[in-house]
This record gives C-alpha cells, structure tokens and sequence, in this order.
C-alpha cells in the first residue's frame, strides 16, 4: 500500500538531476551539428494534449515543423497527471514521437532554463514551440505550444492514431452494450461547461472559461430533427452530466453511463458511423479531425479562437452584445476594441456573449449534413457573404494575433449563420 501511495516520479526525480548537468553539456556541445529539443506536453488537458501533438506530427511529416538543415531529434515528456492515459497509449505507437520519463526531462529543462541559461544564453533553441528555424526565433509561441496549424498541415496529414485489432474488436463490444450496433448512424454531440476543470483541477479559478460554456436547450430542436433522419445522438462533456436521462429515443448521454471510460472517449470517434460532431468548443472534440470527422462549432469564443486551419471544421459565434450601444458588435469593432481575446466576464458591466439560438444551430448542422451527404446548394448570397466574411476574418487574425495565422483558411462560418448575422461584415 505505501509503494502505491508513492509517486514515481517524485521517487526518481532525485536522480534526474544527478544526471542532468552531464546530459547537458553534450547537448549544448552538440549543439551546433545535431540539436536536442524538448517539450513538455499539456497532458493535463484533453484538447492540448490531442490537437496540439497531432498538429506538431502532421507539420513533422511535411518537413515544415523544423525549417533547417540542421539534424535535429526532438523529445517529448508529459506532466505528472496525465488526463487521458488511452491516448498516450496511443502516442507511444506514434513513430513521429520519443518519449521520455518526467523524472528525467524536468530537470534537464530546469537547469538549462534556471542555470545554465543565466551562464550562456541558448535563445530558447532547446525548446520546441519557439521557432521553425532556429535561427529565427518568433515573437510568439508556435506548435506544439500553440494549438495552430500555420501551414495547414492536418488535412493532408494520415491519422495520427489508431487502434489495434484487439482494442477495435473491445470497443465494438462496448458500442453494441451501449445501443449502437454496426449500422446505426450517429452523431456525437459534446456540451461543455465548467464541471470538469473545477473537478480536476479544484484550486484553480476557472471562472474565466465560464462563456464557453452551453446547455442542452439549444440543441433540443437539432436532436429532434437528427432523430427525425434516423441518428443517434451521443452526449459527451462535461455539461452532458446535468441531461440525467440516460435514454430517450435516440439519444445517449454517454458522459453518465456505465461506459464512460477513456478508452471509449477517443474510441467513439473512429468509427465510421459517426458521421460527424457538433461541439461547443471543448477539448475532446479534437478527435473529430483526427479521424477525419467534420466538426460543428458551436458559441466559438473568444473570437480569435475559430478553427480556420482545417477543412473538417465549421463554425458559428456567440455574439457581441454592446450594453452602452443596445446591439451587436461588428467584426471590426470586436478586433479593433481589442476585445477578440476576450474570454471571461471581466467586461460584464459592458459586453454580454449571446450564445446562438435552437434556429442558428439546426440550420448550420443541415447545413453540414447536406454537404457531407453531398446534396446542399449553395445560396449564391450566402456564399459571397462566407468568402467575405473569411478573408475579412483573416486579415484581422494577421494583423491583431499573428500567433493564430494560417496560410489559408479551409475552415469557415457556416453560410446560413452568416447570412442571418450579415452585421457582422459592416
């Protein structure tokens, strides 16, 4: 019982630093021919744990994650929670990725950050995340720090996970308990609030999170009509937790069934009858992508914050509601104000986020459905407004948050949403 009790981690790191002086003058002698980097991994974090890693992989593959023709070998290492332990099962098979203990990398990191850096200043050349060449560090932070695809890398990139024949053949045993069988469509449906980081993580105020979060009212209409096409509909997310109907008609709620686990957290998006993923912009809905899945954003803020990188994203915002002008902010207005970071209720006196209403969302998510199913036609207004509204969104991402810019922006503004928010574009 005393050994359970024990972290390894905190056991060995002792001996972690015993080693990491030597480590470290062959990496800095090193240096100049063949460089070491190092990252250490948000692993308390579902989303940066996923999408930022599958980023990094896809932007490796096609050479764009490390602009020089220096050899280089990079290493990743994780905190001491790891928060899905499924998915870095799933690293660990990743040939893209070197993995080593955290008992070993922090205090490799820490003396070269602490000590030996104050001796001889390395410019951060040591650190993934800094730059793409290292001779030119960037003002800001970049993959695998950031979660942005600058070079749209994702699309053209192979999944970046995948299960064994075992864990396939487990998990369609665990989907068929569940109600789903092999030819059930479904779709998952994630609903955030801020359960899971005040659980997780209790010390720390995540007030701040609290305008991303939704409710199921929203999308009451959008399940009914997805029941209506023959669907079901999983629950996911933490705000899933407060639909305490375990089943009604089609509908799922995963998040408070005996299933939940975090193996069927990743699992339930690799399958081909999961047709696509309506979110309100949490963490887990980065599996859409990686199993090439469309992704519905839902209520995104900040308004920086769309997924513009990738074409399995799509999207529509909370609005920003003026008190002292009684309406809705412009696009200009909510980036020119400085308001596109605006995260938290630290404005609340002034700014109020309206989140999309039942008809915004069905019609965006028919909107996604008809273009997967291939049979939607385009509204020619609707389609100008889109175009207009994306190199609007673009300019002002390159010019107000640069660490956010991508080459181009596959992902877009749903072309219904747009067209019933044309104030947007003013």
């Amino acid at each position: 019982m005393i050994l359970k009790k024990i972290n390894l981690n905190s056991l060995l790191k002792p001996f972690g630093y015993l080693l990491a002086l030597p480590a470290l003058i062959i990496i800095r002698l090193i240096s100049p021919f063949f460089l070491i980097r190092w990252y250490c991994t948000f692993s308390t974090r579902i989303g940066h744990y996923a999408e930022n890693i599958q980023i990094y992989i896809a932007m490796k593959e096609q050479k764009k994650i490390f602009q020089s023709k220096k050899k280089f070998f990079d290493i990743f290492y994780d905190r001491k929670h790891i928060c899905n332990k499924q998915l870095k099962k799933m690293w660990l098979r990743n040939k893209n990725l070197f993995f080593l203990p955290y008992w070993i990398m922090e205090p490799i990191n820490n003396i070269n950050e602490f000590v030996l850096d104050k001796i001889i200043d390395t410019k951060s050349i040591h650190y993934i995340g800094y730059y793409y060449d290292p001779k030119k560090i960037i003002d800001h932070k970049v993959i695998p720090l950031q979660a942005v695809d600058t070079f749209n890398c994702v699309d053209k990139a192979d999944n970046c996970i995948s299960f064994t024949d075992g864990e396939i053949k487990y998990g369609d045993e665990q989907l068929e308990k569940m109600g789903i069988n092999k030819d059930d469509k479904y779709v998952i449906l994630v609903l955030r609030d801020a359960n899971y980081l005040k659980i997780q993580y209790p010390n720390i105020n995540w007030e701040q999170h609290i305008n991303r979060d939704t409710k199921i009212d929203y999308y009451y209409e959008t399940i009914k009509f997805l029941h209506e096409k023959n669907f079901k509909v999983i629950l996911i997310g933490s705000g899933a937790l407060k639909y305490n109907k375990l089943f009604q008609k089609n509908i799922i709620n995963y998040e408070i069934s005996e299933f939940k686990s975090e193996f069927l957290d990743i699992f339930l998006f690799s399958k081909n009858n999961c047709k696509f993923v309506i979110s309100s912009i949490t963490g887990v809905d980065a599996f859409g992508p990686m199993f090439k899945k469309n992704v519905l954003e839902i209520g995104v803020v900040p308004f920086c914050f769309a997924r513009t990188y990738s074409k399995y994203y799509s999207f529509i915002f909370k609005k920003y509601y003026s008190k002292t002008l009684d309406r809705y902010l412009t696009m200009k207005e909510i980036f020119e104000l400085g308001l596109s970071k605006t995260l938290g209720n630290e404005l609340d006196y002034e700014l109020e986020f309206i989140h999309p209403n039942s008809q915004e969302i069905l019609d965006s998510t028919k909107e996604l459905l008809c273009k997967i199913e291939k049979n939607f036609n385009s509204n020619n207004e609707a389609k100008k407004l889109q175009i207009e509204f994306s190199k609007k969104y673009k300019s002002y991402i390159d010019k107000y948050h640069p660490e956010r810019s991508n080459d181009k922006i596959p992902g877009m503004v749903s072309e219904n949403y747009i067209l019933q928010n044309k104030y947007l574009l003013n």
